[in-house]
């Protein structure tokens, strides 16, 4: 009750401009969650521009029409919530927006036909600009965009399950490559789950957007 007094008392005087400095980090995540339409709401209802500055990111990708993402003061890039969680510019904002695997590997084919490899997988990726074959990259895959299928299923990355991660929804794999890093993929629970221990195989799905980054980007 607290925070929506606040809130009227700064909208009573009809501020072009609203600054709200983390206004929802003492909620619990149920009040946040109301509170986070109801100051959609209003910003839509008064056409008043709202600047928030949050450290959750759920947060910023739900409210927002722009995030400025900043890394020690320093901006890394300014874009909607969607073109930064699918095309981050740096390897802090994808590290900071959603979760990603972010896998050093190695571009196999440049030009039309891109590729890179990493941690065993092979992807194709939409044409970008300095990336030659033979050069040293880090590939970018959300958890959503790998798929885990059998072990001896042919293109695929071999893995072992260590770790799985009740997220409510879906189930969270983490999985080793033999000498490589841990890499995560999101399962349906309605979908065989294997076990702890377990050899699996690890791919890109068809809808997958991953990301190439110079390394150390």
């Amino acid at each position: 009750q607290r925070q929506r007094v606040a809130l009227a008392r700064a909208i009573v005087c009809e501020p072009r401009l609203l600054l709200l400095d983390e206004p929802l980090s003492a909620l619990d995540a149920h009040l946040r969650g109301q509170m986070q339409l109801e100051l959609k709401r209003l910003q839509r209802e008064l056409g008043m521009t709202f600047i928030l500055v949050t450290h959750d990111q759920t947060e910023a990708l739900s409210i927002s029409d722009r995030i400025v993402v900043m890394n020690k003061g320093v901006i890394e890039q300014v874009a909607s919530p969607s073109e930064l969680y699918d095309r981050p510019a740096t390897r802090f904002v994808a590290s900071f927006i959603g979760t990603m695997n972010l896998l050093d590997g190695r571009v196999i084919a440049a030009g039309n036909d891109l590729r890179a490899e990493a941690a065993g997988l092979t992807v194709n990726l939409v044409f970008q600009p300095g990336f030659c074959a033979g050069t040293a990259c880090t590939l970018g895959l959300r958890p959503e965009d790998i798929a885990v299928v059998d072990a001896a299923s042919p293109g695929s990355a071999l893995a072992k399950v260590e770790a799985l991660v009740f997220q409510g929804s879906y189930m969270r794999l983490h999985a080793r490559s033999p000498g490589g890093p841990i890499v995560m993929a999101d399962l349906n629970r309605a979908g065989e789950v294997p076990a702890i221990g377990a050899l699996v195989g690890l791919c890109a799905r068809k809808e997958a957007k991953p990301i190439l980054l110079p390394p150390g980007a």
